[in-house]
């Protein structure tokens, strides 16, 4: 394996620890990323999975971004609308939502606009949480950002 590809499942499985449980409270998960994650930019989440309405965004969104959490949690779409490259927007979209419709966990890669017009790519590690029945009910992400010229 090289150095690399070490590194890489290092990251993720930092990044399997930090998710924790699904029982968890996300304010846990966040705590264990900023840990686990220390060195890189992440940015820790919670949506809704039927309506993918942000209902958490970890206060690092504003350092990776640039945007308010407010901006996240208070306009359903402002993840596809604003935070999503519109040249990725369509594909990465497409994918979550088909992933999350199987409550399959998935992780994806896509550019960012940042508030002050940056492209910024991130790898967005994501965990399907079932309700009672075992249909999607939440979804819970931590976004990592890509150093350019690496793809995780």
């Amino acid at each position: 394996m090289s150095d690399m590809q070490t590194l890489d499942a290092t990251l993720e499985e930092r990044i399997d620890e930090a998710f924790g449980e699904n029982t968890d409270a996300v304010a846990g998960v966040d705590a264990r990323a900023a840990e686990l994650l220390a060195g890189h930019d992440a940015i820790t989440w919670e949506a809704d999975a039927s309506t993918f309405a942000f209902s958490y965004v970890s206060r690092s969104a504003e350092v990776v971004l640039g945007y308010p959490v407010e901006r996240w949690t208070g306009e359903p779409t402002f993840w596809a609308d604003v935070v999503v490259h519109q040249a990725d927007r369509d594909e990465a979209v497409s994918f979550c939502v088909a992933e999350t419709g199987q409550c399959r966990d998935h992780a994806f890669e896509y550019r960012a606009r940042a508030v002050d017009g940056r492209v910024v790519r991130l790898r967005d590690y994501v965990r399907v949480i079932p309700d009672a029945a075992g249909r999607p009910s939440r979804l819970r992400g931590i976004m990592v950002v890509v150093p350019t010229g690496r793809v995780y």
